[in-house]
């Protein structure tokens, strides 16, 4: 007998093969434990001038007030990647290819973008949550240490020409955590397809354009004629892949150092039991029926490990830094202390 027919929910429906049950779309209060921010303040931002994708060492060093380049991590080679910069003293002891990273003592700009479509909303907590509490604990690091940190919002469509993203603090204003949280509070993720459709065009929902929301989000970001430093952005990545790396090379060309929080909720890494699906989407209006069978699972995380293989793929190319959170990371303690490993935080 077929098992009852359920209802999931995916982000984008190009790819068809994202099965997760529908999380409470709330937003939680973003908060921390009581002393959390406050024994941050000792800490900086790295500004990491990776020695791979083809830059060369003094690169865009005009962006930062100072410190010197420093060798901080290896990482496994990458195509592209500058073969100057490879360790062949552990490439002789472990017979695999590493290159060397390094970093400069301070970041001087920090710039957070904010991923705040409807497939945010998934995950307990949701993906936006952990988006917005990620956000808060870098730019507080920033300015604990005397660093610029603004922080834009983008998914609520694709920007009409000229309009410009969501962001804090407000031009000329002092910046604090506290306003920072409040602002983020007040940030809902963009409605789900069809309830845009459903009604009139909404508030937050603009006109489209070509190029898709991230790269869109990317180009009005760069209006901003923002310092050069470095760029974090926080999302589930459901875009094309051709639009991701569109994104990260303007940035690159940009003279910005790019880095990727990959962030998904655990459903969306889980594979449902076998039985009849329904998928509807949150991006976009339409529904798709399938058999869930254990092929089609084992596909199913094929793809997935191949999807984030190519964000972390397009990204490292270009120089830049890759990591992958669940939504329901202990941030306080497993995330901080990876961040603190990579020296993205030192």
């Amino acid at each position: 007998m077929a098992n009852p027919q359920s209802e999931v929910r995916t982000p984008q429906p190009f790819w068809r093969r994202l099965f997760g049950a529908p999380a409470d779309t709330g937003d939680a209060d973003v908060v921390f434990p009581p002393g959390f921010l406050e024994a941050l303040d000792r800490l900086r931002i790295a500004a990491l001038k990776a020695a791979g994708g083809g830059l060369k060492e003094g690169h865009r060093l005009g962006a930062y007030r100072g410190g010197q380049l420093e060798f901080h991590d290896h990482r496994g080679y990458s195509p592209g990647d500058d073969l100057r910069y490879l360790d062949w003293n552990l490439y002789a002891r472990l017979g695999k290819p590493f290159v060397k990273e390094f970093a400069r003592e301070e970041a001087g700009a920090i710039h957070l973008l904010l991923d705040a479509s409807a497939s945010m909303a998934l995950g307990t907590p949701s993906k936006w949550t952990f988006a917005r509490r990620l956000g808060a604990l870098f730019a507080h690091v920033a300015w604990s240490a005397r660093d610029q940190a603004r922080t834009f919002v983008f998914g609520h469509g694709v920007l009409a020409e000229g309009e410009r993203l969501r962001s804090f603090p407000p031009r000329g204003s002092r910046p604090g955590t506290g306003e920072l949280l409040e602002w983020l509070r007040k940030e809902r993720v963009a409605p789900p397809a069809a309830e845009r459709d459903a009604g009139e065009e909404g508030e937050g929902t603009h006109v489209n354009t070509e190029g898709g929301i991230l790269m869109n989000a990317v180009r009005a970001f760069l209006r901003e004629a923002p310092t050069r430093g470095r760029v974090f952005i926080v999302s589930d990545f459901w875009y094309e892949e051709r639009e991701i790396a569109a994104a990260f090379q303007a940035l690159s060309a940009a003279g910005f150092d790019t880095a990727a929080l990959h962030v998904l909720a655990p459903e969306e890494s889980a594979v449902p039991e076998p039985g009849e699906l329904r998928i509807l989407s949150l991006e976009e209006t339409g529904e798709v029926e399938l058999n869930h069978t254990p092929a089609a699972a084992a596909r199913y995380g094929e793809e997935l490990d191949a999807h984030a293989a190519a964000v972390e793929g397009v990204l490292r190319r270009r120089g830049g830094q890759y990591l992958f959170a669940p939504s329901d990371a202990a941030l306080e303690k497993v995330l901080l202390q990876t961040l603190r490993r990579r020296h993205w935080i030192t």
